[in-house]
């Protein structure tokens, strides 16, 4: 699709003309059976039932009933991943929402469960061990992995043709895009100036 864009571009003399971008929305990393983390292996710490997990692969989403305290859960489950004693336990640090790492962005909302368990790249968490096999790919893990990152392509009159930039957050783009339009962003996540970072030789 990309291909007869371009070259139907070209065909009316126009591809010079105008500004493409060319963004994806997130990395990929491939996952298999031997990266699995068994929550069944943490049993002498704590027992996790099944239908308080939400969410347990790029990352571990739980919220405990009323009566069960997140706090001390979260305590109990890494005593256990840090006792050497479960499988692949290293490859899963559990957090309440609000102690996570600030630069993930990911504590304010009250649709994010109070507990979150950040799970290493590739890996996988699974309730109980079993005899299916399964190998695939996933994203939405810590997006400081190198897998996570995508791919920013850009060409036209506001562009330079042969630059490199560093990496940069997709949040950026709006302004990026703003810039090229000539139009007041409204408030937003990316940063004002960033536009200026990207070399931009024609108004």
């Amino acid at each position: 699709m990309l291909g007869r864009l371009i070259a139907g571009l070209e065909a009316r003399g126009m591809f010079e003309d105008v500004n493409i971008i060319l963004v994806g929305d997130h990395g990929m990393v491939g996952t298999c059976d031997r990266k699995l983390v068994f929550l069944e292996e943490l049993a002498p710490w704590i027992e996790l039932k099944s239908d308080w997990v939400l969410l347990m692969t790029p990352l571990l989403a739980i919220r405990s009933p009323d009566g069960v305290s997140p706090t001390e859960i979260v305590a109990k489950m890494n005593e256990g991943l840090g006792s050497g004693k479960v499988k692949n336990g290293e490859y899963l640090k559990m957090y309440l929402k609000e102690e996570l790492p600030t630069r993930l962005h990911y504590s304010e909302s009250y649709r994010i469960p109070p507990i979150i368990g950040l799970v290493g790249e590739g890996y996988k968490i699974e309730m109980k061990r079993s005899k299916r096999n399964e190998c695939g790919g996933a994203h939405g893990y810590d997006n400081a992995f190198f897998s996570m990152r995508t791919i920013f392509v850009a060409h036209g009159p506001r562009f330079q043709g042969g630059r490199t930039v560093p990496s940069f957050e997709n949040v950026e783009i709006y302004n990026v895009m703003a810039s090229i339009l000539n139009l007041k962003p409204t408030p937003n996540n990316g940063s004002a100036s960033f536009p200026g970072t990207i070399p931009l030789p024609n108004k």
